[in-house]
């Protein structure tokens, strides 16, 4: 479980943020077409979407903003730099491995993004024997998809590759009236709203014997949407690309070192005339410590970067088109008897917003083997 970045030794249960984790089993047993359906069943987690398939979902975290909820893949922050969310109604439910969904305010760790809580997607990793996959869905609304992949890599090594296709002709998600009413979406467009979409994931790594890890990964999903209003098309890419390295100079210290690429683009339309363009473009990096003094006392130091890139061609003009952000993170996690605590802290020195500290303080008594106030 990922309750800093990276914390060697603790699981779910020890963490004092509530977490839940979907794996890969649930996601097959639940049959969600989407991770929009996934997440819609989990604790403290609330989803609104504006029309079926591929259009505009909001996730939300114990009731807070939807853009103050933090999306990793792979560890790489993802999301768009203009709207300050994260397009889940694109990401490919068929590419990924598991989620985890830590629930409350982790921004002392992961920034400001982090207010309402943290959710994190891990693409499929492989591993094992080599094993093809192949999967074929039909269903109402002319809807279809076909996805294929192949893993493997054996006792050291993984690697997956994942390809999938998916359409649908959709409905009509939108009873609107035009002038001079302006009625729900404020237009007359009584027509089924569709959506088109292909993705890809490659993903591979080794680990020595000395147990020294390391791991890339690249996933990728473009869109093609429809819907009504004065913006009725839009073409979409989310991307993602990224590698970490992990491992221990001494027996009790282990180094972390990730970083990678994000891109949120969209172009918007009106009946195939182009309107507008947003393209988001984020470089990330982080250099974690973890330090595991005794057994439940771990104290993790690290650094990040950030720099956020936007390509804008819109009706009015964007003043800021980049900026940066660095941060320094501590953590102390401790465990003594029935009691865990922990403690973090973080500060940031953004570009744009100036510089500021975070911290937090969380306590944890276990009353029985099954029951836990924190």
């Amino acid at each position: 479980i990922v309750i800093g970045p990276f914390t060697p030794g603790y699981v779910a249960d020890q963490s004092l943020a509530p977490v839940s984790v979907i794996t890969r089993a649930d996601i097959e047993r639940s049959q969600a077409q989407s991770v929009q359906e996934l997440l819609r069943g989990s604790a403290g987690v609330a989803v609104a979407n504006n029309g079926g398939d591929g259009k505009i979902s909001a996730v939300f975290l114990r009731g807070s903003n939807s853009g103050h909820v933090l999306v990793l893949v792979d560890g790489i922050k993802h999301g768009s730099a203009t709207s300050g969310t994260t397009a889940f109604e694109h990401i490919p439910v068929d590419q990924i491995e598991r989620i985890e969904v830590v629930r409350g305010p982790r921004s002392s760790l992961y920034g400001s993004e982090a207010i309402g809580g943290v959710i994190q997607i891990f693409t499929r990793k492989g591993g094992g024997k080599l094993t093809p996959s192949f999967s074929a869905t039909g269903g109402s609304y002319d809807t279809g998809k076909v996805t294929a992949g192949l893993s493997g890599g054996g006792d050291h090594a993984w690697f997956n590759v994942n390809a999938s296709g998916a359409s649908t002709e959709g409905f009509n998600s939108c009873d609107g009236i035009g002038a001079p009413v302006f009625r729900g979406c404020f237009t007359t467009e009584p027509d089924d709203d569709g959506y088109r979409s292909a993705s890809g994931n490659v993903r591979g790594g080794y680990r020595f014997n000395n147990g020294a890890e390391i791991d890339a990964h690249w996933l990728r999903a473009e869109g093609k949407n429809f819907f009504d209003g004065f913006f009725n098309e839009s073409e979409s890419v989310q991307q993602v690309i990224g590698g970490s390295a992990r491992f221990s100079p001494a027996k009790i210290w282990t180094v972390t070192l990730l970083g990678g690429r994000s891109n949120d683009d969209l172009d918007s339309f009106n009946n195939g005339a182009f309107l507008s363009q947003f393209d988001t473009e984020r470089d990330s990096i982080s250099l974690q410590n973890d330090f595991t003094l005794a057994p439940r006392h771990v104290i993790t130091l690290g650094a990040d970067y950030q720099e956020d890139r936007i390509d804008v061609i819109t009706f009015a003009p964007v003043p800021v088109t980049s900026r940066d952000n660095k941060a320094l993170f501590a953590q102390y996690q401790a465990g003594l008897g029935k009691h865990d605590f922990e403690f973090s802290g973080r500060g940031d020195d953004n570009e744009q917003f100036g510089t500021h500290a975070t911290g937090s303080a969380a306590w944890g008594y276990n009353i029985t083997g099954g029951l836990r106030a924190i």
